[in-house]
């Protein structure tokens, strides 16, 4: 995404942004996590109380091209790992790069950046930073200084978004004014429903097939889940083995799947070593009818509802039709997320159906002065939506505003730990059964992997292959180092899996984990390759003695093999926890470089390190 020259010697423009030709406004936003959808949504309902017909989507359902039909667009857009840009955005940064662009081309289009990131990483909000200065180059106007929300802070992304929000919505009045006589909503005013749900039938009369239109409504369909994507597709659990030691504290499962409908000659074309598997889950029967008996929907749980947007400018989710024929169980079991930790968000709209000292509360938690308050009950203890709404249950919630009370559900990837044509087209996966305690009694589960533990082989599965990650496969014979503590190793064993079939011989693994003989992931596969010569293994059992020894550790018992791999054009690639190992690691790369390179300032070493990761020579695929 370019060098950090432009960041510091691009000067800022002065030009005041020009008047609107109408009081309306676009938020794109380029999610990973769900944070991004959160904050738009925000901003759209921020500006719709005060008098801007807003819309918000997200850049996967957005034509580049139609940047010049709109007069102000707000961008949210996060930057992953060590600055890299979500999948989904990478298309609209190649279009606006395009060199035949006239540096006035955007020069009609106001817009404003709210920037996602971690602060603990170098390149810090580095998408929306590249994304200001981009738009600046091609002649559109800023509205407001870029906002940036920082994961490192306490508060999230609270702790500067409430500002930034009020200083946009006082920059764009002015552009284009609200009509004479105008009174914003009011903050404690109920918006209306972004949905209208029409009962047609219940469950007990008569329905039409599956896939037919009803009262020209669409009807769900039988097999449960509507694919989210255009590119999703159905596959069958094939096997969903343990392979951590009996009585070992952490559940982790091999699983493979095969995708449906598949013809042999697609067999080895289906997917890439290094590829990501997207899976999208469903919620527990015992989980929804929980949360049916707390907002007291029960008796029509199973009533058949058509579903319509009620405002073009907040349409249902892309994959959802208009007048979709469904039930609540339906929605709750296969689309909305009544698993997940409440977002901010959640906390307001519940306000709007309590009263009294809940309601009180509620308000106070959605504002800064009970920003830690809201840490304390919801964030730290990881607090489901379903058990906030048991403690709030006397709120009267319409089931019209199921849409935005909820988030939906979102697919969860998984690194791919095989290639196709070792395994003939099937997808095998290392899932960590996601399980810990907290200050609850009730222990924290992981809606996909809980999900996933519980299926038998045969159990059908929606699934979407994502291609756009950087982990891949390396020149041949070019040299490979790869640091993968704990499941982080998946992907390694898909690449090597390749790597074999084409003579790649200097390869170099570092491997974490905890005990040899509890969770050493893939052992008889690594140990083959070092018999062969194919590989080089160093393992760190970080509990299997009195002192911990982590990957990191190791890096330096290699010191000339890694100094010799990166002159001779190798790669090194680091996966797994997002958390202290990757610093780690890059501390003692750099130690390696120092030592093994004769470098003596720091700066020599930092350079290399740029110079490898704008070859695409050290990748990291991390994970929170």
């Amino acid at each position: 995404m370019g060098d950090s020259a432009s960041l510091i010697s691009a000067p800022a423009r002065s030009t005041e942004p020009l008047p609107l030709e109408s009081r309306s406004l676009l938020v794109l936003h380029a999610s990973v996590t769900g944070t991004a959808i959160d904050v738009a949504e925000r901003i759209g309902r921020r500006a719709r109380r005060e008098g801007w017909a807003a819309q918000v989507k997200s850049v996967a359902q957005f034509n580049p091209m139609e940047l010049l039909e709109h007069g102000l667009v707000v961008f949210v857009v996060p930057t992953t790992g060590n600055g890299q840009a979500p999948p989904q955005f990478i298309p609209l940064w190649t279009a606006l790069l395009h060199p035949g662009l006239p540096p006035d081309f955007l020069e009609d289009l106001r817009y404003a950046v709210f920037a996602l990131g971690d602060s603990s990483y170098g390149k810090y909000n580095w998408v929306g930073k590249k994304l200001s200065r981009r738009l600046d180059a091609l002649g559109a106007h800023a509205v407001v200084e870029r906002g940036e929300g920082d994961d490192q802070n306490e508060w999230g992304v609270e702790s500067t978004f409430p500002d930034w929000l009020d200083a946009l919505v006082q920059s764009i009045d002015p552009l284009f004014a609200a009509p004479s006589g105008f009174a914003p909503l009011p903050a404690a005013a109920r918006p209306p429903p972004r949905v209208r749900l029409e009962k047609i039938a219940s469950t007990s009369e008569t329905s039409p097939p599956s896939g037919s239109i009803a009262n020209g409504c669409h009807t769900a369909s039988s097999n449960g889940a509507l694919l989210w994507s255009d590119d999703a597709r159905w596959a069958r659990l094939v096997k969903n083995e343990r392979v951590t030691s009996d009585g070992w504290y952490q559940d982790v499962r091999e699983i493979e799947i095969e995708i449906e409908g598949v013809t042999p000659d697609e067999r080895n074309r289906l997917y890439a070593a290094g590829d990501v598997l997207e899976i999208r889950p469903q919620n527990s029967a015992e989980d929804v009818e929980r949360f049916l008996t707390t907002t007291r929907w029960s008796d029509i749980a199973d009533a058949v509802y058509c579903v319509n947007a009620t405002s073009s400018d907040q349409p249902l989710p892309p994959h959802i039709p208009p007048g979709y024929r469904t039930t609540l169980r339906h929605l709750l079991t296969y689309e909305l997320d009544i698993s997940s930790v409440p977002s901010f968000s959640f906390f307001e709209w519940l306000a709007h159906f309590c009263e009294g000292d809940m309601q009180e509360r509620l308000r106070e938690f959605a504002s800064p002065a009970g920003y830690d308050d809201l840490l304390d009950y919801a964030r730290r203890p990881r607090r489901t939506i379903n058990e906030v709404l048991y403690e709030f249950r006397s709120a009267q919630i319409p089931p019209d505003y199921i849409f935005d009370l909820l988030p939906l559900i979102r697919p969860r990837g998984f690194s791919i730990s095989s290639s196709p044509a070792s395994h003939d087209g099937k997808v095998d996966l290392l899932v960590a059964i996601v399980q810990y305690k907290t200050i609850l009694s009730v222990p924290r589960k992981g809606l996909t992997t809980s999900w996933l533990a519980s299926l038998e082989p045969g159990a059908r599965i929606p699934v979407r292959f994502d291609t756009s990650g950087q982990l891949r496969l390396p020149p041949s014979p070019a040299p490979l180092i790869m640091i993968g503590p704990g499941t982080g190793v998946a992907p390694f064993r898909a690449l090597m899996e390749e790597r074999i079939r084409t003579g790649a011989k200097d390869n170099l693994l570092f491997f974490g984990c905890r005990s040899v003989k509890a969770d050493f992931y893939f052992q008889s596969f690594w140990e083959k390759l070092v018999d062969d010569g194919q590989l080089t293994l160093s393992v760190a059992p970080s509990r299997d003695q009195d002192d911990k020894i982590y990957v990191q550790h190791r890096i330096p018992d290699h010191a000339a093999q890694v100094w010799d791999y990166v002159q001779r054009g190798g790669s090194i690639y680091v996966c797994g926890s997002s958390t202290q190992m990757p610093k780690a690691v890059k501390k003692a790369l750099l130690a390696v470089f120092r030592s093994e390179g004769s470098m003596t300032l720091d700066s020599e070493v930092e350079a290399l390190w740029d110079q490898l990761e704008k070859e695409g020579r050290i990748v990291e695929e991390t994970w929170g």
